[in-house]
């Protein structure tokens, strides 16, 4: 990188925004990359701060080959990495159809990236993943969340650090900055980026929110994303504390062959429902509805409640959690 787009970066909201928490000292840190601004102002700014933060830094791209302009994105990608001097990781994904078909694309598409990407970090030496999301992603996401009646922890919106199932560390430096912050500092590195045909398309609900998001502003004011960020974080911290309330609750709960259904249905509601969430985890995929069903039917000595991936059981005041056979009955609910 020149001498003088070092200093730009450096001086940049998006440089900033690069904490010692999420990204300490000595850490090597794969960088995805789609070639959006947002993704190319993140590795920018790691690459211009990479030595004073002891960083070892990696450019990693996820080609979904969903669109027959992809590999263009890619070819941006090398170039970036070219630029900015960095090593660079590309994947091509197989055809997605069949988990388009069971999750939807967007779902379908995040699964397979980040399984991709936590692929690529491994290979290239990277302990973490460093995403791009900003806070206007952030604010959409809580909105969308909303809309679909969701609960305290998934209100707490996306989250800056977790870790993946291969034991990769995912952080997003990037939640509170601003989407015109990244593609300023893009503006004035004079580094091209694309921007995703799928954003716009109106069969998706997120496109369909980022079209009425000038409306939205005009309507609730210019710091509607800040104000949906602060709740997200005050969520993230309250989901925390009752996670935490929840491990304890179910570890005194605990019986032979299962949990005991009375004391967890003298817990207040909330924590009723997170200890059932918590304790089919990996194994069942309940919604509110069932968590708030079940939490009623804790009390009867014998039910049962059929949810995706298998059922809640109560057998003599006893909790069973089990997991759904291939030769199961149909989805039932109620008392025995």
């Amino acid at each position: 990188m020149h001498p003088e787009s070092r200093e730009i970066t450096r001086a940049s909201e998006v440089s900033h925004a690069l904490s010692p928490d999420l990204l300490p000292p000595g850490s090597s840190v794969l960088v995805a990359c789609s070639g959006g601004a947002d993704s190319t102002a993140l590795a920018a700014a790691t690459a211009a701060r990479a030595e004073d933060l002891s960083l070892r830094v990696v450019l990693g791209h996820v080609d979904h080959a969903l669109r027959a302009d992809s590999p263009e994105d890619a070819e941006r990608v090398a170039k970036l990495a070219a630029t900015l001097e960095v090593p660079l990781r590309i994947v091509r994904l197989r055809s997605l159809r069949e988990e388009i078909r069971a999750l939807g694309l967007e779902a379908a598409a995040r699964e397979a990236r980040y399984e991709a990407l936590a692929t690529l970090a491994r290979e290239a030496k990277c302990d973490r993943i460093a995403t791009a999301h900003t806070r206007r992603d952030q604010a959409e996401t809580i909105l969308l969340r909303l809309a679909r009646g969701a609960g305290p922890g998934a209100l707490a919106g996306i989250r800056r650090y977790r870790v993946l199932p291969s034991g990769v560390r995912l952080v997003r430096p990037l939640l509170d900055v601003s989407r015109e912050a990244t593609e300023t500092l893009c503006e004035r590195l004079c580094l091209s980026f694309s921007r995703d045909p799928h954003n716009s398309d109106p069969q998706r609900a997120r496109a369909r929110l980022r079209a009425m998001w000038p409306a939205l502003l005009e309507a609730l004011g210019p710091r509607l994303e800040q104000a949906l960020t602060g709740s997200a974080r005050i969520a993230a911290d309250e989901d925390a504390l009752l996670q935490t309330l929840a491990s304890g609750a179910l570890r005194e709960a605990e019986v032979p062959g299962g949990l005991d259904a009375l004391a967890l249905a003298r817990l207040p509601p909330a924590l009723a429902r997170r200890c059932l969430l918590a304790a089919s985890a990996g194994i069942l995929r309940p919604e509110r509805s069932h968590l708030e069903q079940m939490v009623g039917l804790l009390v009867k000595p014998r039910a049962a409640l059929d949810v995706p991936g298998g059922r809640f059981q109560v057998i003599d005041g006893v909790l069973r959690i089990e997991p759904r056979r291939e030769s199961s009955a149909p989805p039932r609910a109620g008392a025995k």
